[in-house]
């Protein structure tokens, strides 16, 4: 049987992302990659486009791979779960999930094995290489499991390690995130329109301007307040717009928002834990 660095279960969008950008980056090699996915078509798609290896089973993957990649809906985890455990070897050891709203000892559990799991909570933005991703470990997991799995998510993006009981904290912020930037670039747009621009025009502006914000407020040592006292001369529009942003309190429907979005992250791990 060949031996792979790296078997790939379950390719959606998140899960080619990730393929793409190792490859892209040369992180992996074609050749050391296997994948399956449920669907043949799938599996087809992606030989074809990729040139990578495709498994027959999901069990086959973990028999043949050293680091496991799960990558599939958490409503299919536990039929997955029960699947390839009687899989698992000295060999192949990791399994690097990022399954929303699993945590590591769960896996642990359910492989009944002392498997090395890692969790990765990425973005959207990972499609274009542009993703922000939480990792945390789960108890079994090695240094150099750990550096393999940053320098994978780093092929998509960049990455911060966080305690696991963060994770759900993350997910509101940098998971369900892109999701806030595209609503409020919406309502930009539509009153841009409001205005008189025309769509095209509106959206040009709002969104060119949503991705020159975010290099500004990536240089090293800036401080947000700055660049927002930077913009909002006194007595000019910027300043007027931000005071009615304050007047319909945006600062406390956010925090509010992110706080339902953390509750709702944990109410669905202690329901898929269960």
């Amino acid at each position: 049987m060949t031996y792979y660095k790296l078997g790939i279960i379950g390719c959606g969008n998140m899960g080619e992302a990730i393929l793409r950008g190792m490859l892209d980056s040369a992180f992996l090699g074609a050749s050391q990659i296997t994948v399956y996915d449920i669907r043949s078509e799938r599996k087809k798609y992606i030989r074809n486009n990729y040139s990578v290896s495709t498994a027959e089973s999901n069990l086959d993957v973990v028999k043949s791979s050293e680091y496991i990649l799960l990558a599939v809906k958490p409503q299919n985890l536990d039929v997955l779960l029960d699947e390839i455990k009687t899989g698992f070897s000295d060999k192949s050891s990791v399994v690097i999930s990022i399954v929303a709203g699993v945590a590591t000892f769960y896996i642990e559990e359910k492989l009944n094995k002392k498997v090395s799991v890692i969790r990765v909570m990425p973005n959207s933005p990972a499609l274009l290489k542009k993703g922000m991703s939480a990792v945390s470990k789960g108890k079994n997991v090695s240094e150099n499991d750990l550096k393999f799995t940053l320098d994978l998510i780093e092929s998509v993006g960049d990455y911060v390690v966080i305690d696991e009981e963060y994770q759900n904290i993350a997910t509101a912020l940098s998971g369900s995130g892109p999701a806030y930037f595209f609503l409020f670039c919406k309502h930009l747009i539509e009153a841009g329109e409001k205005e008189g621009l025309s769509r095209e025009v509106a959206k040009r502006l709002v969104i060119n301007t949503m991705i020159g914000a975010g290099e500004l407020m990536k240089k090293p040592g800036t401080d947000i307040d700055n660049l927002i006292k930077m913009v909002a001369s006194p007595g000019g529009t910027t300043e007027k717009a931000l005071k009615e942003f304050g007047e319909y309190k945006l600062g406390e429907i956010i925090k509010s928002a992110v706080n339902s979005a953390v509750k709702r992250a944990y109410e669905l791990q202690n329901f898929l834990t269960k």
